[in-house]
């Protein structure tokens, strides 16, 4: 590698023209040679991923620079060696008022071969004549005639590099064919590879330069590049192989802040996993902590556990959003990231949810009282999702069957609301959850009764409920898998733990988790799971879902988690908090519910959430 800077020649196209007059960006084809040389071929593997940019430098001969002239690294951090012959670099140069690029495209009679570990020095135009001159580079395109000279864009801009028969269009994904790397840098950077970001713009002493001596690829350019002392490497450098181990791998959010307008309905939270991603992972996400915004009237309480199989490298979740009638400022909510298992927590742990608001003095009706946004918020309020067409179709037009019959509305409306909590969805996912808690957890102070509390049961049901949607294809298998996914972190808790330690005996801990639950199974049940436990046929968390599910204790359940849902669902807060201070107001309800047999609509306690002033002024103005 310590031949002569290549010759070059630059061939006039038409299509520079044709750029020219039509776009501001003037586009080269530049051909370089290597004179031929007897010498074995090669072994080449073009198309190779192996292929970098490691290095740039953009302030070359400024006053106080490092180097007289701007540069461009690229390293083989591959296994093989890689023929660049006919591959091409793409720059953004020059930074006046007419932006400019090139694309310059090697060709040689004999290949130019980069050995695994080694470096390539592309010498580029200059600003001055300040600095140091550059390392002995293996390509020297300072020189070249042009309308413009080829020095890189020093605030912000692209260097890529492109396999044979390949072109930079747009802003290329990581999975575009024929980009084989790519770098945007500088805070003013359009196109970067990767969701976080550009790499930094270099200074006057420091190139942006690829981790781990160019080992480092993370397809995101503000993770794999940091600012360093400008050490440009060629050829002729050590060789500097890379063994491929790759950095621990850790958890950010894509973006630092998500934008979505009120009427949206729905924001789509973007979460990263970068480092290594060889092994399954998981993180829990938390979006209740309001800033300006309100989880009652704002958007929904959203909570759970993103888990990453092997190789996934993005996963989102939904922050539902309302939209209500009230005249607001733009209104924010904080999101964080927190518990990983598998991997670490990265810088952007936290990021920042705006609601843009949609609403205009002066306030108009309560929207509650419209049909489709009262179903609407039902599937948000229940279901933890957005409505599918036809489920949001079939209960607006239930209510809107009565016409101006305010009476039938009413009752229309009540039997639409507790269709919710008795439908096979929630009955699976938030029922399920409330039993479990009630099966096995004994009661302590921060949790009474051995009730769930209002944000750990919104968290568990997401969680169970997670891309369910009955009446979808293959929603069981989904619904399933949930479940299991989470009785096995349930029963791993360190509160369920403490409740039933590992030191049980099957027998004991089958007797203890029923006793727990009022002792609903018959002693044959109780014999079979302790046999079907000792001998490994069954699991701990099997077996508690055996109780849960039990027809008996989901009998006795059903009343007392049916006033819960009231609080939960309608109210967005467990009985005992603010505005109330204790259970007086649940033990009510669960009270004329039980005198009238489960009969909510004789008890009259759906009619009595769903207009309570509470409940309304979630939306806007509270008087029905």
């Amino acid at each position: 590698m310590s031949n002569p800077p290549r010759p070059a020649k630059i061939y006039r196209s038409t299509c520079r023209k044709f750029a020219a007059c039509v776009t501001a960006v003037t586009l080269f084809a530049l051909c370089l040679f290597a004179p031929t040389q007897p010498s074995a071929r090669a072994q080449t593997t073009v198309g190779s991923m192996g292929l970098v940019i490691s290095q740039v430098y953009t302030r070359g001969g400024e006053p106080g620079a490092a180097f007289q002239n701007d540069y461009a690294e690229v390293f083989n951090r591959g296994t093989s060696s890689v023929d660049m012959n006919n591959w091409s670099l793409h720059l953004s140069t020059g930074s006046g008022p007419i932006p400019a690029s090139i694309t310059i495209k090697f060709v040689s009679s004999r290949g130019i071969v980069v050995e695994p570990g080694r470096y390539l020095l592309f010498k580029l135009g200059s600003g001055g004549t300040n600095g140091q001159p550059l390392p002995f580079p293996d390509f020297d395109l300072s020189g070249l005639p042009g309308p413009v000279p080829l020095n890189l864009n020093a605030d912000s801009g692209v260097v890529a590099l492109l396999m044979p028969d390949s072109s930079f269009q747009g802003c290329p994904n990581v999975q575009t064919t024929g980009v084989a790397d790519f770098v945007g840098y500088g805070a003013g950077a359009t196109c970067f590879e990767g969701f976080d970001g550009p790499a930094p713009a270099p200074t006057l002493a420091s190139a942006a330069l690829r981790n781990g001596d160019g080992c480092s690829d993370n397809n995101s350019n503000a993770v794999d590049f940091r600012l360093g002392a400008a050490n440009p490497r060629n050829g002729s450098s050590p060789a500097a192989p890379c063994n491929f181990t790759a950095p621990p791998g850790f958890f950010d959010f894509a973006a630092p802040q998500f934008d979505v307008a009120e009427g949206d309905g729905v924001a789509h939270i973007a979460v990263t996993r970068l480092g290594d991603v060889s092994t399954p992972a998981s993180v829990e996400y938390d979006v209740s902590g309001g800033l300006s915004a309100n989880d009652r009237s704002d958007y929904t309480t959203a909570a759970g556990t993103l888990r990453f199989a092997p190789g996934e490298r993005e996963k989102s979740f939904d922050v539902l959003i309302t939209d209500d009638a009230r005249p607001e400022q733009n209104e924010s909510a904080f999101m964080g990231l927190f518990r990983a298992k598998g991997a670490g927590i990265g810088p952007r742990n936290s990021a920042m949810l705006v609601i843009h608001d949609n609403d205009f003095p002066p306030e108009g009706p309560n929207p509650v009282d419209d049909s489709q946004f009262f179903v609407r918020q039902h599937y948000h309020d229940f279901l933890n999702r957005e409505p599918d067409a036809a489920g949001l179709n079939f209960w607006t037009n239930n209510v809107e069957s009565c016409g101006s019959d305010a009476s039938c509305r009413e009752v229309k409306r009540v039997d639409t609301s507790a269709a919710f909590f008795l439908s096979i969805e929630f009955q699976n996912t938030g029922f399920l959850v409330y039993r479990l808690y009630r099966a096995s957890l004994p009661e302590v102070p921060g949790r009474v009764r051995s009730l769930p509390r209002y944000n750990e049961f919104v968290r568990d049901t997401q969680e169970i409920g997670l891309g369910v949607v009955v009446g979808e294809a293959g929603w069981q298998q989904k619904l399933e898998l949930n479940t299991l996914a989470f009785l096995d972190e349930f029963v791993q808790r360190p509160e369920f733990v403490a409740a039933y330690p590992a030191s049980l005996t099957p027998a004991e801990y089958v007797d203890r988790l029923n006793a727990q639950a009022g002792g609903v199974l018959s002693q044959s049940e109780r014999d079979l799971h302790v046999g079907l436990l000792t001998a490994g046929l069954e699991t701990r968390a099997a077996v508690l879902r055996r109780v849960a599910e039990s027809g008996e204790f989901t009998r006795r359940e059903i009343n007392r988690a049916f006033v819960l849902m009231q609080y939960f669902g309608y109210l967005r807060r467990s009985p005992d908090d603010a505005p109330d201070v204790d259970f007086n107001g649940y033990d009510f309800w669960l009270s004329k519910l039980d005198s009238f047999g489960g009969d909510y609509r004789a008890a009259e306690m759906v009619k009595a959430f769903t207009t309570s002033t509470e409940y309304r002024a979630r939306f806007g103005t509270a008087p029905f």
